[in-house]
């Protein structure tokens, strides 16, 4: 019984390890791994650049993503981002040689509407390798965008005082005339 026990126990420590030194390690990292966009005004656009490094000695084909994260995944107050079609990537696919690198760019373009200002959205880009493998490894960039708030009416003191004094001066004149008029007539 002993025994028995022993070499479950043996199995359960040597089979994870086994199955992992069987999967070809995927080597290839993305920067940066969070890109934050304040104040964007709805109806423009961002910009910024990936980098994706493929650090293997086997040339790869690596495939960009987009996400929507769980709600318990997004950061706090942040919502589940509108629309994935606001996101566009200038390649969805990157082929890289072995030891080399690439940037590409990311486009963040939301449309005009006061209904999208004064929001913060999480969305989240992946980047896996093209693989034909079971296990495939994929790292997400967490993508955090903040729109401008709508524009407050502010009084502006000079319009203010300008209106006072047409006011002012229509006042006076309707006066000097309805009073000019009774004493003619």
């Amino acid at each position: 019984m002993k025994l028995a026990l022993i070499f479950v126990t043996l199995l359960i420590i040597l089979l994870p390890s086994v199955t992992l030194a069987d999967t070809p390690a995927q080597s290839f990292g993305v920067v940066p791994t969070e890109v934050s966009i304040d104040n964007l005004p709805p109806g423009e656009a961002a910009e910024f650049q990936l980098t994706i490094r493929n650090q293997e000695e086997t040339a790869r084909v690596f495939v960009l993503t987009i996400f929507q994260p769980p709600e318990e995944d997004r950061r706090e107050g942040r919502a589940e981002f509108p629309d994935d079609s606001w996101v566009s990537f200038s390649s969805q696919e990157i082929p890289l040689a072995a030891k080399s690198e690439a940037s590409m760019n990311v486009t963040v373009a939301i449309p005009p509407g006061q209904e999208w200002a004064g929001k913060d959205w999480e969305i989240w880009l992946g980047v896996a390798a093209e693989s034909s493998e079971m296990l495939v490894v994929k790292f997400y960039v967490r993508l955090l965008v903040s729109t401008r708030a709508a524009a407050e009416a502010k009084p502006n003191p000079g319009l203010v005082v300008g209106i006072a004094a047409a006011a002012v001066f229509l006042g006076y004149g309707a006066y000097y005339y309805l009073r000019r008029k009774t004493k003619s007539g």
